[in-house]
């Protein structure tokens, strides 16, 4: 049976800032953790023996064609490129008869290619913010093949990347998000023998974020009109929602592929607490709340795992955004997962 590898930070929820203030316009990107990146058939990794240690290095390759804010605009001539990696380090367990897992991830990310019309698209990118998560299956049967777990993500606000004057950040201003999440698979032989290998996998997901600092610093806006600096203390955002599905072929253990579309909704962000302070002047003028952007799209999948050796498979996810609201779609991404198992002894007898 495969290991469940489940969840990365998810990079590019990200949102466009295009608020009115007194008469000019601030953009920026800010970064979203939400949702997962989990795979078809991560949730049979409930079957794997207790004792079992996994090493996975994720890379990816994310094209973006346009920007688009909240309203579902999109910015003319806007596009950027993301590369992401990040290591994730598991242990599977036991726990009251039942198998467990705990995880780390340390995530690293940037954009290049980026272009934001009206901004100086310049990009905060590096260390994101770290997650550790658990996983707790109350059904792991191969011999049924039925498995059902409960997974916890808790986004560490840690990152170091987070700079509120640059255009484009892929870290978020100082949150704290919980990410609850479900996973189900079913063979389908059970409805029919030629369903052999066949199976259903789905993911659901909430994401619920405290609220961030300081998201956006604009010293002089370029279309102020006289100098000054523009500040927002706080950033709240919306809860958010995801679930996936998939048809799974699997003609034998950590081979696999799946094709699969997947639905995020919500996660509204909002600058508060906005003032703009002239330059030379004991003026401060109050400014309204920005709408950030949200983690809203409709998205296709096609992925896949080949096994090398009997402790290394190689996978891999291609995706494509039918619909964006908020942020950055992409056009086409592709992530490649190496993972390598450590297993435990058989008992000496």
């Amino acid at each position: 049976m495969r290991f469940r590898p489940w969840s990365t930070a998810a990079l590019m929820g990200a949102a466009v800032v295009f608020g009115t203030t007194v008469g000019w316009h601030a953009r920026a990107i800010a970064g979203s953790d939400s949702s997962s990146d989990t795979y078809a058939g991560d949730y049979t990794g409930g079957s794997l023996p207790a004792g079992t240690f996994v090493a996975l290095q994720y890379l990816g390759y994310f094209r973006g064609d346009a920007v688009i804010d909240s309203t579902g605009h999109e910015l003319p001539h806007s596009h950027a490129k993301v590369l992401e990696e990040f290591t994730r380090f598991s242990y599977l367990g036991q726990l009251g008869g039942h198998a467990v897992a705990l995880e780390a991830e340390i995530p690293f990310a940037t954009l290049t290619d980026v272009n934001i019309p009206g901004t100086n698209s310049l990009v905060a990118g590096g260390f994101l913010d770290p997650v550790v998560q658990l996983t707790y299956f109350f059904v792991a049967d191969a011999k049924i093949q039925r498995w059902l777990g409960i997974t916890n993500y808790f986004y560490l606000p840690l990152g170091r990347s987070f700079d509120n004057q640059k255009t484009v950040n892929v870290s978020t201003a100082r949150q704290f998000t919980d990410v609850p999440q479900i996973g189900y698979t079913e063979g389908l032989e059970k409805i029919s023998p030629a369903l052999n290998g066949v199976f259903f996998d789905l993911v659901a997901n909430a994401s619920f974020h405290t609220n961030g600092n300081s998201p956006v610093t604009a010293v002089n806006p370029p279309s102020a009109p006289f100098p000054g600096i523009l500040t927002y203390d706080t950033l709240t955002q919306r809860s958010a929602y995801d679930v996936k599905a998939f048809l799974r072929y699997e003609p034998k253990a950590f081979h696999f592929v799946a094709v699969g579309i997947e639905k995020s909704w919500g996660g509204e962000q909002f600058a508060a607490n906005g003032r703009f302070a002239v330059a030379g002047a004991p003026i401060v003028i109050p400014l309204a709340n920005l709408s950030l952007g949200k983690d809203d799209y409709l998205r296709g999948h096609f992925q896949f795992q080949v096994r090398l050796a009997q402790d290394f498979a190689v996978g891999g996810d291609v995706f494509h955004d039918f619909e964006r609201v908020g942020g950055l779609r992409n056009d086409i991404g592709a992530e490649v997962r190496l993972t390598k198992f450590f297993f435990p002894r058989p008992p000496s007898r």
